[in-house]
């Protein structure tokens, strides 16, 4: 169980423990008691030679009844909504267990497999050497290829596990040096797309260096991707401060002029193993984006889109300077 779940359900043991819920279901018999008690005491012995203050006295002991039983009934039905409440949190932590274990299993223990197809897929290749039949190497490729592409997909399924995990460190990171560490480290790529890149003064934000590395590099990767044949591709990163608000955000924009997309999918792009194109136009594992807007939620900001067809996409990101804390999300270890 994670940190963030012991909060909650430690959270809620101290709302509805035993003791204390009984205390408040007797709470409202026991003040309609206290009330009657004192009535008998003090107003019925004058109230008795007298019709009237009889049944006023009848009247407001009815009403300290009908207080005493109704609460009685609304405490012990709001005891049974935070026991079902509680019941509930227990199955989704369980539920939360088994998948923990799967998210392990499938970015861990299928990775074994996987290198063994691969590698005897490159030693079959060598085996057959250059006479092979052109159809059986075709084969072997499609074999070589789909493995590739699942170890690529287990990669991002990993990365995107461990937005939440509890290895995730907040540091004050420089975001000038991040996206200067991804042009870098994409030179290649950039002068392949004969691409400009124009960076603006970003400043730093407290967050996890890793997380938002990985979430720059998506962006920037999507831009470098789906861009036009027809013109060379054009990347600006600006940054400025939130002037609507007073809580210290930047507002990071990151426009590209390539094939764009349709508005009506701006939403749909950041959806888990979400596609606007097919796999052999455009390579990728659908993973990207949708960790990058976890990652900015995480985070405490967020993350959306806006293109047009053939007329590029910009991407908005919202982070705050500063971080109290993480975002108390559960962890999924891995």
């Amino acid at each position: 169980m994670g940190g963030a779940d012991r909060r909650v359900r430690d959270a809620i043991m101290n709302q509805t423990g035993r003791s204390g819920a009984w205390l408040q279901r007797i709470a409202f018999p026991a003040i309609a008691l206290a009330g009657l008690l004192v009535m008998s005491l003090a107003w019925l012995p004058a109230a008795a030679s007298h019709a009237a203050g009889l049944a006023a006295f009848a009247a407001v002991a009815a009403g300290l009844v009908a207080l005493a039983a109704g609460g009685w009934w609304l405490t012990g039905r709001a005891q049974g909504e935070r026991d079902a409440l509680e019941r509930r949190i227990e199955r989704l932590e369980a539920e939360k267990a088994d998948l923990e274990v799967f998210v392990h299993a499938a970015t861990h223990d299928l990775h074994e497999p996987l290198r063994k197809i691969q590698a005897f897929g490159e030693r079959l290749r060598e085996q057959l050497g250059l006479m092979a039949d052109p159809a059986a190497l075709q084969s072997l490729g499609r074999i070589t290829g789909a493995a590739d592409r699942l170890r690529a997909l287990l990669d991002a399924l990993h990365k995107h596990a461990r937005v939440r995990d509890t290895h995730t460190r907040i540091e004050r990171v420089d975001l000038d040096a991040v996206i200067a560490g991804i042009l870098e480290a994409r030179s290649a790529d950039i002068r392949t797309a004969g691409a400009e890149v124009e960076t603006g003064g970003l400043g730093d934000v407290e967050a996890d260096a890793g997380q938002m590395r990985t979430l720059l590099e998506n962006i920037i990767d999507n831009a470098l991707k789906y861009r036009r044949l027809d013109a060379n591709v054009n990347i600006r990163i600006a940054g400025r401060d939130d002037a609507g608000g007073d809580d210290g955000r930047v507002v990071i924009e990151v426009t590209d002029n390539g094939i764009g997309f349709d508005p009506r999918h701006a939403e749909r792009i950041f959806g888990l193993f979400e596609r606007l194109h097919s796999r052999d136009a455009y390579e990728g594992a659908g993973v990207g984006l949708a960790t990058c807007r976890k990652i900015a939620e995480r985070h405490g900001g967020s993350l959306s889109a806006r293109g047009e067809p053939g007329a590029g996409a910009c991407f908005t990101l919202i982070l705050p300077r500063r971080q109290a804390s993480l975002s108390p999300e559960p962890a999924v270890t891995g």
